[in-house]
């Protein structure tokens, strides 16, 4: 089985989408000390693509929305221990701001990266992914639209960095039946945002595990050894209630 980490920003905030600069330091030495390695999802898929399973010992990173944030303090622990990691990228807001809904309680107006910074990462490995134009619950748009915000996002990417992308991201973890063909179709794989590592999950349907959950090292190196599985699909639960009493 393999651990899909989700980060979005790097940051002292203490918000539900933010991870202190020294705890992301913490658990990138502890995961190096106990000889786990961090991998981008490129990496993990021609891994189980050749060999027909998960890469064993490994985690891949994967950082949502492109926060200018993940290059000033990410990328440096990520390089310190030769590591790598995907990068899903919103588009339609390269160079600006989270503006896209409201933030989080506590976040705050935050910058994202530029294109410049995007290619520089690219450049140095770190795998850069689609996460649509505009970041918009897919679940509310036609056909049509969809297929412009990953599409479209995916061709303005390549377009940008000289690179393929082949992965994706879904905004909110939001789904449907329209939103699963253009991934099927365009994309070697996606990402939701189910709380549980990932075994024979659809390459267009894969788990993950927020590390808003688990800043410990101590918890990482117990996921890593599947040990927090029980605890995933409590935390998972809890959230599916949480959201199914927030819609009425």
């Amino acid at each position: 089985m393999l651990a899909i980490l989700t980060y979005h920003s790097i940051d002292d905030s203490g918000s539900v989408v933010s991870i202190a600069p020294r705890v992301f330091a913490e658990q990138m030495r502890a995961l190096d000390d106990a000889g786990v390695r961090c991998i981008s999802m490129r990496e993990a898929l021609a891994h189980r693509q050749v060999k027909g399973r998960w890469p064993e010992h490994c985690v891949a990173l994967t950082f949502d929305d492109g926060f200018a944030n993940f290059y000033e303090s990410a990328m440096p622990e990520i390089a310190k221990h030769d590591f790598s990691a995907t990068v899903f990228v919103i588009s339609g807001h390269v160079g600006g701001k989270n503006d896209w809904d409201a933030p989080p309680a506590g976040l705050g107006s935050q910058r994202l990266l530029t294109w410049t910074r995007i290619r520089e990462l690219a450049e140095q490995g770190i795998e850069i992914g689609a996460h649509t134009r505009t970041h918009p619950d897919l679940r509310r748009l036609s056909e049509s639209e969809i297929e412009e915000e990953i599409a479209g996002c995916c061709f303005e990417i390549s377009d940008r960095i000289g690179q393929p992308v082949e992965n994706f991201a879904y905004p909110y973890g939001y789904l449907n039946r329209q939103a699963e063909e253009v991934v099927q179709r365009t994309m070697t794989s996606a990402c939701t945002t189910e709380l549980r590592r990932t075994n024979d999950d659809p390459l267009h349907l894969l788990p993950r595990v927020d590390m808003y959950y688990l800043q410990s090292p101590p918890q990482l190196q117990s996921l890593v050894a599947g040990k927090l599985d029980g605890y995933l699909t409590i935390r998972r639960w809890g959230r599916t209630v949480r959201q199914a009493l927030g819609a009425h």
